[in-house]
């Protein structure tokens, strides 16, 4: 499974992919919109995990460029912002799930698990493991 993470903190960045890959999930980066645009429009995603503020640009940006470039890719959008009216927002615009920031490694993994399971209802396939964290 391929996951996109748009975070313009890079440590932050890098820690999540890390610990991603060491799941064994495919896992690209981009640090602002406009990488992310990059990234979108030449490669395949089963999942974007966005920042909502990212500088260039936004999350719900991201979001609208996935569902122009990649349909199929569940969009979680995450934020240090978590008020009720962000949570909303980023539902309503049709995000898979908001991921309050700081979150913990389990609560990563059920909001992709999660995501996943809406997008493919036949959860348990080769590409779309059930359970990630048992991989």
């Amino acid at each position: 499974m391929r996951i996109l993470i748009v975070e313009d903190n890079a440590v932050f960045r890098q820690t999540v992919r890390e610990l991603l890959q060491d799941l064994g999930y495919k896992v690209r980066g981009a640090r602002s919109y406009s990488k992310a645009v990059k990234r979108l429009t030449r490669h395949k995603f089963d999942l974007v995990l966005s920042d909502i503020d990212i500088g260039d640009g936004s999350g719900f940006d991201v979001l609208e460029l996935a569902r122009q470039t990649r349909p199929e890719a569940s969009v979680i959008l995450m934020s240090g912002d978590a008020d009720p009216e962000s949570v909303q927002q980023a539902l309503a615009s049709g995000a898979a799930r908001f991921l309050p920031k700081p979150f913990s490694l389990q609560a990563l993994l059920q909001s992709i698990e999660a995501a996943l399971n809406e997008a493919t209802p036949a959860a348990g396939d080769a590409d779309h493991p059930a359970k990630p964290q048992d991989a």
